[in-house]
């Protein structure tokens, strides 16, 4: 792994059900494992090159964590037809769009696809 490249943390309440929702919904594959004190933690790769990963704990406090996508219209359309969680339409904010969705942990997840709205 390039440790150069930056991942989020995601905390999870259970590491199983985590790791098929992210893989089986948004689409995220198993990058590498790495082992954090005994224990096994998957590092996903969205297909933009976003990286999480997965640290199970019996108690979680649910987060916000920001990803970036190339289509947000073409990913709320995946994501609709797969009955995601928690998932928003996608609405126009100051840097481009942006939709949102929750994992089985309550994590908010959100997309985010930049568009530059200056004038040439």
């Amino acid at each position: 792994m390039d440790f150069n490249q930056v991942y989020q943390v995601v905390f999870v309440k259970c590491e199983e059900s985590s790791l098929s929702f992210f893989c089986n919904i948004p689409g995220f594959t198993i990058a590498e494992k790495i082992e954090i004190q005994g224990k096994e933690c998957p590092i996903l790769q969205s297909g933009n090159g976003d990286l999480i990963m997965l640290v199970e704990k019996a108690t979680i406090e649910a987060d916000t964590i920001v990803l970036k996508t190339d289509d947000c219209v073409r990913d709320y359309y995946l994501f609709n037809q797969k009955n995601i969680p928690g998932l928003t339409k996608p609405r126009y904010v100051a840097h481009g769009m942006e939709l949102c969705f929750l994992d089985p942990s309550g994590n908010r997840f959100i997309l985010t696809e930049e568009r530059d709205y200056s004038e040439a």
